[in-house]
């Protein structure tokens, strides 16, 4: 290896938080997520304390928590074609104005105290509108931050949800101090606007394939096809409900664990921090994990590290005790969720992104309140060390059966690594994309077709419909143009590495120069089509538009010099 490339090694093992951070988006996009998420938390807190205060009834408080999850589970999959059919910055736009104006009506409800069946009903439509922006801003994370820095920002996203869950409760604890749990609506309102202005800020442009006026259910369906057909893609999705099961199931169970300790509502809030702890500190090596080969074993291994903790923290004797389990559990849940996602953005087509995180969405939040439901019947039957034990082994154990396909998986991926790396090397090398997936790369390497081409071969004639770019890996090419006054020109010869007729792509014009074999060259041919889709997915680099267009300068002619007028005083 080289001491570039182990320099470059060394660079992708460090944690990436400040060099993705520096993506202006993603500044905006996680600013986003603070208010908006640490106000809804908040709001969450005082509005059951609102219904539980007036009815003094638990019937109604699950009522308020289970509309939500039902709406989340019926609109989580149109909520994803939403993300796909329209600019994805517009629906995370209007989905905040919306929330705004739903919230201000639902601090109406509460100031007036209004029937409940109606402030039911305002947080189903709330639930609603909020629904796209799940799959919308995650769909959007690959666009405003290259390749490299995809799973620091995964990670940065995943330590700010853990803070938001403890700070977030905290906060309304405080706004209910005020008397007047309208304050607390209205706090959530005011963050679904500042939220908007945000969103508005926002520079990038992105959509999928979803076209207006389609057919919803069958561009979902198109969606979750397309999640079907990758194997891996779908064994991470399981392993994400599996850890999403597996928390929510935890939390449900946390105040009797707390009490179990010898403590209150403190000790609940210790543990719940502790848990965020964890994910603080596995966040930065998330990037060095997510580079591993082995990612069957890494993510079997971080279900194990999230779960098995969670059961020991019954015989902790106390919630100092059980403080560090918890930190090992928070650990375990973050590699499982991070290393999944970003997975599932950088092996995903970006045009039904939307519509597979939303269908994500829909899944674990049905898993959510399945797990919610299966932890209380079991504390309320064996107690809370069964309960503890039934979720802490038996979701590791589930886990376990989709081991076989991961590892197939991992051995499927390292043999078409090894195979495709050294046309891979030679693309990155040559800097055709800005920030491109690595998926994206991969694609163009398996499309290519590696030729040796004789000496006085013509790749490209001028005046032909581009169909291909060329990539020569050995060799010299001769280049010749007839520029558009008639005259010929001969121009710089390309060595390897190089390439050309990007020109015709790009420009989707016709070829504008001749490309003749000097030597005998070995080239690779990159159809035209799978150029033009690795442009979707990621746009063109500085360095291969900068040659374009010193290349397009060399083919045109050049305005001959304006004299300057005579000067009318002279």
């Amino acid at each position: 290896m080289s001491s570039g490339q182990a320099a470059a090694g060394a660079e992708q093992a460090k944690p990436r938080f400040t060099a993705a951070l520096k993506h202006r988006d993603l500044r905006l996009l996680a600013l986003s997520f603070i208010v908006d998420g640490g106000a809804s938390w908040s709001y969450n807190v005082v509005l059951i304390a609102y219904v539980f205060t007036r009815t003094q009834s638990a019937g109604w408080v699950t009522a308020l928590v289970t509309v939500r999850w039902v709406v989340g589970v019926l609109v989580g999959g149109y909520a994803g074609v939403l993300a796909d059919r329209y600019d994805r910055r517009l629906v995370l736009m209007v989905s905040a104005w919306l929330a705004s104006a739903v919230t201000v009506g639902v601090a109406v409800i509460v100031w007036v105290e209004a029937p409940l069946w109606m402030l039911l009903l305002a947080a189903a439509v709330l639930t609603a509108v909020c629904a796209p922006v799940r799959p919308a801003s995650g769909a959007l994370i690959p666009e405003v931050v290259p390749e490299s820095d995809l799973v620091a920002a995964n990670a940065l996203f995943a330590l700010l949800e853990s803070v938001i869950v403890v700070i977030g409760p905290g906060v309304g604890g405080l706004l209910l101090l005020l008397g007047e749990p309208v304050w607390g609506v209205l706090v959530n309102a005011a963050s679904f606007i500042v939220a908007a202005l945000i969103y508005h800020r926002l520079r990038v442009h992105s959509r999928g394939s979803a076209e207006p006026g389609g057919g919803a259910f069958t561009q979902w369906v198109s969606g979750v096809r397309t999640l079907a057909k990758h194997h891996k893609a779908l064994v991470l999705t399981i392993f994400l409900i599996i850890d999403s099961a597996a928390a929510n199931s935890a939390n449900v169970l946390m105040p009797a664990l707390a009490q179990h300790l010898g403590s209150d509502e403190t000790g609940y809030a210790v543990l719940l921090a502790a848990n965020a702890l964890g994910s603080v500190i596995v966040a930065g090596i998330a990037q060095r994990l997510a580079a591993s080969k082995r990612l069957a074993a890494l993510i079997t291994v971080a279900i194990f590290i999230q779960c098995v903790p969670l059961w020991l923290s019954v015989f902790a004797g106390s919630v100092v005790g059980a403080v560090g389990l918890q930190v090992i559990s928070g650990v375990g849940m973050v590699i499982v969720d991070v290393i999944a996602f970003t997975t599932l953005q950088r092996d995903l087509p970006r045009d039904v992104l939307g519509r597979v995180l939303g269908t994500l969405d829909v899944l674990i939040l049905a898993s959510a309140v399945l797990a919610s439901v299966l932890a209380s019947v079991l504390f309320a039957q064996f107690g809370l060390a069964w309960a503890f034990g039934i979720i802490g082994l038996g979701f590791p154990i589930l886990a376990l059966f989709g081991l076989p396909v991961l590892l197939r998986l991992d051995a499927d991926v390292a043999r078409r690594a090894e195979r495709l790396e050294p046309i891979t090397r030679t693309l990155d090398q040559l800097d055709l994309f800005a920030g491109a997936p690595r998926s994206v790369i991969e694609h163009l390497a398996e499309s290519a077709e590696e030729q040796d081409v004789p000496s006085g071969t013509v790749l490209i004639r001028q005046g032909e419909p581009s169909d291909a770019l060329w990539v020569l890996e050995t060799g010299i090419l001769t280049v010749s143009a007839v520029r558009d006054d008639g005259v010929a020109v001969d121009l710089p010869d390309v060595e390897a590495p190089g390439y050309v007729g990007e020109l015709g792509l790009l420009g989707r014009t016709v070829r504008s120069a001749t490309v003749v074999a000097g030597t005998e060259c070995r080239a690779l041919r990159i159809p035209g089509e799978d150029f033009a889709a690795a442009l979707e997915a990621s746009a063109p680099s500085p360095s291969m538009l900068g040659r374009a267009g010193t290349r397009t300068s060399r083919t045109s002619v050049m305005p001959p010099p304006v004299e300057p007028a005579p000067d009318p005083a002279q």
